[in-house]
């Protein structure tokens, strides 16, 4: 029953969320001719920025938002909790929103200097007025186990976006904007049509006088996670950050931006697994905290994200050489293989989350996460002056690895949950399917598809005894 809620959850938040971004990637051959390196790279910049910031807008909050609604969902108990840190999110939205447009003016390259104010409004606004209702709208209908409320508001609101980028990059021809403008348009038009259902239907408004001695508690709880959020952030946007500062083109960001673009691809699929999973399996955990389901599924899905991963990696040049109409950014599929096979790492940090989440042990987070993190930024300043700025390729690929295994020996992960996940041979594992990946990118197509089916008979191999155990 469990393995057929994930399933079913991953599909809603795989596929209908993620329809629109096979969209997007279809028609990326009609508006690459109108993009340049330097759009890519302006926008990847404005991007690191945003993430940055808002990678903290909850302050780590939502553990408390998931663990009221366990324990109190068949109540209105946990009404109080949530309209309480509704508001609190409102109020800090604004210092972030203030903080974003203080960077934005400073940091945005020249390249941006005609659309700088623009910039900020279309990107603080959002921040400011729709990042309380966004946080609790999207917790509220995952821990309800109603995906499909998110999954067909990502479903029309993505398309919407698409036709947005291809009107204003293609039709109206002004490059990065185009992106700025359609992520306006579509956040915009998403916050309003949560307001009826958690607002007024639901009651789940922001409570702007809450209890200071209550948040206080909650934040205690909650602030550890900061640092392990931020870490992501660290990982994914700072490297364009680093290189801005050491004097890497606008260009060259660009190019790095486009495949770490197409590396999201992979993302998605790891990513909505996780999203879908991680409520499932704490209720499960709660019922049994000793059972052996919980590693057998993350087995399950390492397994499946790992294939996926490796069938984009090995055949994105040729992806590349049909949906990339730029000879520049065709280019980076190198770079696109290895941070493909960087998200492998998510089932393993998914089984980490469910102990710690459950148990509060929020401070056991920052031991891996952040300590990647910041080694990922160090890494950077040494190697990008040296290899240039393909170097954070590798750095990125091995903090993802210390992020997802890590955690099995310098936490108290094993304390709290005794059964064995072999991280190693899971490390070994990963490594060898992006040495494949890797060496056989440009073989014959015959070649490939063999390696392809050799990993897939593998695959199926190793998930029909699990889905067996865990029917």
């Amino acid at each position: 029953m469990l393995i057929k809620k994930i399933i079913n959850h991953s599909f809603v938040y795989a596929v209908l969320p993620k329809l629109p971004i096979l969209l997007g990637f279809l028609i990326l051959p009609l508006i690459t001719p109108f993009l340049s390196d330097i759009d890519y790279g302006v926008y990847g910049i404005v991007l690191s920025i945003v993430t940055g910031i808002t990678v903290i807008k909850t302050l780590g909050l939502d553990v408390i938002l998931m663990n009221s609604y366990i324990h109190h969902c068949h109540s209105s108990r946990y009404k109080i909790v949530w309209n309480e840190i509704q508001g609190f999110i409102f109020v800090w939205s604004f210092v972030l929103g203030l903080l974003v447009t203080i960077l934005l003016y400073f940091i945005l390259p020249a390249e941006a200097d005609t659309n700088k104010y623009l910039i900020i409004l279309l990107t603080a606004i959002p921040i400011m007025l729709y990042s309380s209702l966004q946080v609790v709208s999207l917790k509220y209908y995952q821990l309800a186990e109603k995906p499909m409320a998110i999954g067909v508001r990502s479903l029309i609101f993505g398309v919407l976006t698409i036709f947005l980028n291809y009107y204003f990059i293609v039709n109206q021809k002004i490059g990065y904007m185009g992106w700025v403008w359609s992520m306006f348009i579509a956040e915009t038009l998403t916050f309003l049509s949560f307001i009826y259902p958690l607002w007024i239907k639901n009651r789940l408004y922001p409570n702007f006088f809450f209890r200071r001695k209550t948040m206080k508690k909650h934040l205690k709880i909650g602030l550890p996670l900061v640092p392990h959020t931020s870490a992501f952030f660290l990982l994914d946007f700072s490297d364009r950050l680093v290189m801005l500062k050491m004097g890497v083109s606008t260009a060259n960001i660009g190019l790095y931006d486009f495949a770490y673009k197409f590396a999201g691809y992979a993302r998605v699929f790891s990513e909505s697994i996780h999203q879908a999973s991680t409520p499932l399996l704490i209720k499960s955990f709660k019922d049994n905290p000793k059972s052996h389901i919980l590693r057998d599924i993350i087995f399950l899905e390492n397994y499946i994200v790992a294939f996926v991963s490796f069938t984009i990696a090995i055949w994105l040049k040729e992806i590349f050489s049909i949906m990339v109409n730029n000879e520049e950014l065709s280019l980076t599929y190198n770079m696109g293989i290895i941070l493909t096979m960087a998200y492998v790492y998510k089932p393993m940090y998914t089984a980490m989350a469910t102990v710690f989440y459950y148990y509060e042990k929020t401070k056991e987070f920052w031991k891996i996460s952040f300590t990647a993190g910041v080694v990922n930024i160090v890494l950077n300043i040494i190697f990008i002056p040296i290899y240039g700025f393909k170097a954070a390729v590798y750095t990125t690929f091995l903090a993802f690895l210390f992020i997802g295994y890590a955690g099995f020996y310098v936490t108290q992960f094993k304390k709290l949950y005794s059964p064995n996940f072999n991280p190693l041979l899971w490390v070994g594992y990963t490594v060898l399917l992006l040495s494949s990946s890797y060496f056989f990118r440009d073989a014959e197509f015959i070649t490939k598809l063999v390696l392809t089916i050799i990993v897939l008979i593998f695959t199926t191999v190793k998930i029909i005894p699990l889905i067996k155990t865990l029917k």
